[in-house]
């Protein structure tokens, strides 16, 4: 139901997602913007590369923990991944680490929530802002609006009780509408890091040795 949405736990875990995506979102994108401009900017001092190395696997180990936060907050569920549980040593790892498609694209994922951040926290700000309109029959006459509530730069000056009560019942219904919008943003972001942190592929089952037929 339309109005059953505030009730809903996972609604606000929805919330907290989108809310925690902004500041992990610049952070995710300082870290990769200055670690990958320096190590190629020093790469032909041999120092970039083992820089570009730190910050890959940086990038990989982010990418687990937003899998980690995505299946508890958005409700999925991705598996994780053991690509680099390779017995041969580190050289083994650090080629594993570069060559994986699944390194590339947790940092393809760590880039995209920097605008998905903003998306959310915008999202966040404007639901909040149209529930906060409830209270305008209270104040409208006090305070801020003693003069009127100078609505939509003057189309609209919210100055009798009647018009403050459109206002507070049209604020909780875009409010509603908020909240039904970021529960599809966090689903459409939860099938986005489903299929960017989730292993590349299965490790196919171990087939059984043939048995031999009886023989007559």
């Amino acid at each position: 139901m339309f109005f059953a949405v505030i009730g809903k736990p996972q609604t606000w875990r929805n919330v907290g997602y989108l809310l925690l995506a902004f500041p992990l979102g610049i952070f995710y994108f300082v870290f990769l913007v200055v670690g990958l401009s320096l190590g190629f900017g020093l790469i032909i001092t041999l120092l970039g590369i083992p820089l570009l190395v730190g910050v890959m696997a940086g990038a990989y180990g982010l990418g687990e923990f937003e899998r980690a936060i995505t299946n508890y907050l958005l409700g999925i569920d991705t598996p994780a991944s053991h690509r680099l549980s390779v017995p041969e040593g580190w050289w083994a790892k650090v080629k594993t680490l570069i060559t994986s498609s699944e390194t590339w694209k947790r940092i393809l994922y760590l880039f995209l929530e920097f605008p998905l951040g903003i998306v959310g926290f915008t999202l966040a700000v404007v639901t909040g802002a149209m529930f906060a309109l409830v209270v305008s029959p209270l104040f409208y006459t006090q305070g801020w609006w003693a003069e009127g509530f100078d609505w939509l730069s003057s189309w609209w000056v919210v100055d009798e009780l009647w018009e403050a009560l459109v206002v507070a019942i049209g604020g909780i219904l875009v409010g509603f509408v908020g909240l039904h919008v970021m529960n599809g943003v966090a689903g459409l972001w939860g099938i986005i890091a489903k299929g960017l942190l989730g292993p590349s592929g299965q490790a196919q089952p171990a087939q059984e040795p043939a048995q031999p037929l009886p023989s007559p």
